[in-house]
């Protein structure tokens, strides 16, 4: 059996498909549903006649933006667990000690791994989206198709960037908890905190992860490409690190 094969195995026999597909799909479905009766819920809750809540009528874009506002928290949370899960193979020294004999090649033990889980990731990412989409122009309005097809892509673009970034992390460390808070804490701390780099701070990947927001009522921008193309280029060199590091693992 190729490890290709037992890649896909692993995951659709266990409960790491079920955690992503559960995640995006239930933010893409729930989060328009939530936007739309947002007013009801919050006029039903006061019970008081002297509160007076005013709640403007959603629009479609607000369905979208409150899906990637959570999502890109929620999912990516998830997204570095499973990912993290799958990439310690050290984690386990029997196991590792059988996987690192038997494939001595580092690069084809661990790439079967990474192009699976990031597949998996973009495909489920896509699906979250589309769902939103569906759910927003069935409750609110047909969104902007553009825009949407935009944000929906560049949000699974994101998620990839957080596998590479847990895959780097795999690499550096034996143990799954270790790795997978390095990878949290370089996604939800280090990289925010590029903002507070003068010159880069509308350049780095915390800018590409907002677009799916911003994109929603604002236009593409030259700034835009550029973060794309560094966030793109900072995955490459986190799987390319993970590479390297592996060949120098110790049985």
């Amino acid at each position: 059996m190729s490890l290709w094969r037992v890649e896909w195995l692993r995951l659709v026999r266990t409960s790491r498909w079920i955690a992503l597909v559960a995640v995006f799909l239930l933010v893409g479905l729930g989060e328009p549903v939530l936007t739309r009766y947002l007013g009801q819920l919050l006029r039903g809750s006061t019970g008081d006649t002297y509160i007076h809540i005013t709640v403007t009528s959603p629009q479609p874009s607000d369905g979208l933006t409150s899906y990637f506002s959570n999502i890109t928290t929620l999912g990516t949370l998830v997204v570095v667990v499973v990912a993290g899960l799958a990439f310690t193979i050290r984690a386990n020294p029997p196991l590792a000690m059988l996987y690192l004999t038997h494939v001595p090649q580092r690069s084809r033990l661990l790439r079967p791994r990474l192009v699976t889980v990031a597949v998996a990731t973009a495909v489920v990412a896509l699906l979250g989206g589309c769902a939103a989409a569906y759910e927003t122009a069935v409750l609110i309005g047909a969104p902007a198709a553009g825009r949407t097809a935009a944000g929906v892509a560049i949000s699974a673009a994101g998620m990839v960037f957080a596998v590479a970034v847990t895959f780097l992390a795999a690499a550096l460390l034996r143990s799954q908890v270790g790795a997978i808070a390095v990878a949290l804490g370089a996604v939800f701390v280090v990289v925010p905190l590029t903002d507070l780099i003068p010159g880069v701070r509308n350049l780095g990947p915390n800018v590409f992860t907002a677009l799916p927001v911003s994109l929603q009522t604002t236009s593409w921008s030259t700034d835009d490409t550029w973060s794309t193309l560094v966030t793109a280029g900072l995955a490459a060199v986190c799987v390319a690190a993970g590479l390297w590091r592996a060949r120098r693992w110790e049985l």
